[in-house]
């Protein structure tokens, strides 16, 4: 049986199930997809934009990525565009308005100069937040590291320096700090205080215990960092907080049943926002911001549990589809296993992934795996449906982590014996 065999084989309503996950998070309200116009279509004009506001260089329009790069005239590569935000954006607004949002996307795509010194860097540099994943698929895509100044934050997301201009933020490589004589810690207190003499917006009070900051400048998720914002909602219990997207950030108390539930709900809407971030919620412990789920049993546990979860399948259907791209490029014969999105009867949405007997595979951290033997063909059940951790617990060096990669992935070059297999299959149907 074919690799390709093995994915449909057991990946049953996969598609529909992706769909059911977006509706269920939107409160069964249909929202506007991302396709209900065409993205090529939308690239031309975004073309046309950037070279309306800069004719210099060459263009070149990636599908399979959707982006767009800029090219120096020297050949050098200048720039890159990703199209996926400023779509959704355009998508959602008025017909009238959006002349002037491929304006703006023309004069994003000219990015501002690197400045000369740390002097002339200093009064434009910001810190933003972002989904972990946006700078750990650069090193995926290129092999080295993404040339980005960033730090991870709270597992799933990551802090990056920028330079912020009025049409463009520029992220600001690591080379640069070098060259200036500065330390990503200087250049990162540097820009929270920037950050901190931004405008104050007041914190809208959502229920008793629970807040929000709405802002249209792109760093309400930033705010974050500062202990007076996270701290000027009176909760119970720990802070919790949500960044669904960048001019959203919500604040709860990780003791407060209600204030959760609200903050949850919020999120819902929150993520289906331009410029989504990301759906975990994070609590503030004495290592810093770590995921947080409440009690079971919690009104807001189910929501909370799929805006987390929906991140981590998005995170890893990109990853997912680039690491097959890379594999078919460089002629490898490693099957990455997809993250297969699943629903029990209680409506908790959990994941699963094939581990065949056939050759050597990378897996996604799942709930669940699926045992595979080829030999039985395309139609037959699996032989083995085991927990994620019964595995881990015994299959030693059969499951490796793999260096280097988020989200975390693992290789596999053999497969258990059938006495292991018929072990965990009576272990995992014990009640």
């Amino acid at each position: 049986m074919s690799r390709n065999a093995q994915w449909k084989g057991v990946g049953f309503g996969v598609s529909a199930l992706v769909l059911a996950v977006a509706l269920v998070l939107s409160n069964g309200e249909k929202k506007l997809s991302p396709d209900a116009e065409d993205p090529d279509a939308f690239a031309e004009q975004a073309l046309e934009a950037l070279r309306a506001a800069d004719p210099t260089g060459e263009l070149k329009y990636d599908p399979e990525r959707f982006l767009i790069q800029r090219y120096s005239p020297d050949g050098g590569l200048g720039m890159s565009l990703f199209l996926g935000n400023f779509h959704r954006e355009y998508l959602a607004s008025p017909p009238e308005q959006r002349g002037a949002l491929l304006a703006r996307l023309g004069r994003a795509g000219v990015l501002p100069e690197a400045p000369a010194t740390y002097a002339q860097a200093r009064p434009r540099l910001m810190l933003v937040v972002r989904a972990r994943d946006t700078f750990e698929q650069f090193s995926l895509e290129s092999g080295e590291p993404a040339p980005v100044s960033w730090r991870p934050l709270g597992e799933v997301l990551a802090e990056a320096l920028v330079q912020d201009t009025p049409d463009a933020m520029r992220y600001v490589p690591p080379e640069e700090l070098s060259r200036w004589g500065i330390t990503y810690e200087q250049a990162r207190a540097d820009a929270l205080a920037n950050l901190r003499r931004l405008d104050p917006v007041p914190l809208r009070s959502l229920t008793l215990g629970a807040c929000g900051l709405f802002t249209n400048d792109s760093y309400a998720a930033s705010r974050l960092f500062l202990d007076d914002v996270v701290r000027g909602c009176e909760v119970r219990g720990d802070p919790v907080v949500v960044v669904p997207n960048r001019d959203t950030l919500l604040i709860t108390g990780s003791e407060d049943a209600t204030g959760l539930l609200t903050v949850a709900e919020a999120a819902q809407e929150g993520v289906t926002a331009p410029r989504p971030v990301d759906g975990t919620a994070l609590r503030l412990t004495a290592d810093g911001w770590r995921p947080f789920l409440p009690e079971p049993g919690s009104p807001s546990r189910i929501i909370l549990e799929r805006l987390a979860f929906v991140s981590r399948m998005r995170g890893y259907q990109e990853q997912t589809a680039r690491l097959r791209q890379q594999q078919e490029q460089e002629g490898g014969k490693v099957f990455v296993a997809g993250y297969l999105p699943e629903q029990d009867d209680q409506g908790h949405f959990y994941s699963r992934t094939v581990w065949s007997n056939e050759g050597e595979s990378l897996l996604p951290r799942t709930d669940v795996i699926l045992f595979v033997d080829a030999a039985l063909g395309p139609d037959a059940p699996p032989v083995a449906t085991v927990p994620w951790d019964l595995v881990v617990r015994d299959a030693g060096t059969l499951l490796m982590p793999e260096l280097g990669v988020y989200p975390e992935r693992y290789r596999v070059q053999g497969f258990p014996s059938k006495e292991q297999l018929q072990r965990w299959n009576a272990e995992a149907a014990k009640p």
